[in-house]
């Protein structure tokens, strides 16, 4: 009982952390914003401002200095030096005890859903689960010998997640013969679009 406990509590935590974080962060940097640019930057115009307009710009303002940031951040990341650094935070919090798993986790999920090619996702794949002539979209996560193949005897078997709408963080995984799956050109970015639209927003066939 106890261990499925655990266990639940582990999954919730994966699935919202992600977005608990990105809360936290950009809250963070929005209060860091007004106080230290947006204040300071209407106290210094020449000029009155009327208290709507100043919402209206103050929202403005903030929006803007928030996504510039992160961007920023996110092209310095791509940069040698600064990427060195990012690796070293990555290094320490791969080195905490308990800790380490859970940020394991999350960073494996982030990647995949950002698109990173080390993700966990490797490609979009159809297969007929839960059942013959019904067919799910999922996404290959794993496909080195291990386990499995020695104890069925069977060479090409793949790890598959199979997400649930509208939550892709959220599903079954199963075992599949990679001769059964059905493979896609479509692109872990658009199968994630797909599971959170629940099957609405679909790419446009590719001509070949």
């Amino acid at each position: 009982m106890f261990e499925k406990i655990r266990n639940h509590f582990m999954s919730g935590l994966l699935i919202l952390a992600p977005v608990f974080l990105t809360v936290v962060c950009i809250g963070y940097l929005v209060k860091l914003t007004d106080a230290f640019i947006v204040n300071p930057l209407f106290t210094a115009l020449p000029f009155e401002i009327n208290a709507q307009s100043k919402i209206l710009l103050a929202k403005l303002a903030l929006a803007v200095v928030v996504v510039v940031f992160i961007a920023t951040v996110g092209l310095a990341g791509e940069k040698f030096l600064f990427r060195r650094l990012f690796q070293g935070f990555d290094g320490f919090f791969k080195n905490v005890p308990l800790f380490n798993t859970f940020y394991g986790s999350i960073k494996e999920v982030a990647q995949a859903f950002f698109g990173d090619k080390r993700g966990v996702f490797r490609r979009v794949v159809f297969l007929e689960y839960p059942r013959k002539g019904i067919y799910s979209m999922g996404f290959v996560t794993q496909e080195k010998r291990w386990a499995i193949h020695e104890k069925t005897g069977k060479e090409s078997i793949v790890s598959v997640f199979v997400p649930s709408p509208p939550n892709p963080a959220t599903g079954m995984f199963v075992f599949a013969p990679a001769d059964e799956l059905v493979e896609t050109d479509l692109t872990i970015e658009e199968g994630i679009r797909i599971v959170i639209s629940g099957g609405a927003a679909v790419p446009p066939l590719k001509k070949i």
